[in-house]
């Protein structure tokens, strides 16, 4: 008689753990999610060792008052007079560029400055370009390779 009452009253407690347990109200996200102030274009991921390497940036502010008409869609905007600031290991400043009147800025370095003194194929180095527009701080992620 014991256990057939032990049964049903464990099943119940859990139920009522369980739901309880999914009640629970959080605050907002740590860190919200917002959506970055600008489109960067990244071209140049790959350099041999003797090489310096060169990233170009293009800069985008995208107009998106035409979104809903087919025959308009998304403008893009060039960004001019951007402060970028790339870093690796996500805090160590390697370069600080300025975009052009066309968006664009370009990035020469050599693997020396970006931390490897002796680049050998394969060997890759993860670059941030960080900057802010109207406000919003933004961060976009780009990989270079040693070929």
């Amino acid at each position: 008689m014991k256990k057939f009452i032990k049964t049903p009253f464990l099943l119940v407690a859990l139920f009522v753990m369980l739901l309880a347990q999914s009640c629970v109200e959080t605050d907002d996200l740590v860190t919200p999610n917002v959506a970055s102030p600008v489109l960067i274009l990244l071209d140049g991921s790959s350099f041999s060792s003797t090489s310096s390497v060169s990233v170009n940036s293009m800069t985008y502010e995208l107009d998106k008052t035409n979104i809903l008409d087919h025959t308009l869609g998304i403008d893009s905007i060039p960004v001019s007079n951007l402060n970028l600031e790339v870093y690796i290991e996500t805090t160590t400043k390697v370069a600080s560029l300025t975009t052009d009147t066309n968006g664009s800025a370009d990035l020469e370095i050599t693997w020396g400055e970006l931390g490897i003194d002796e680049p050998t194929s394969g060997t890759q180095v993860r670059l941030e370009f960080a900057g802010s527009y109207k406000d919003i701080a933004f961060r976009k992620y780009h990989t270079v390779t040693v070929e």
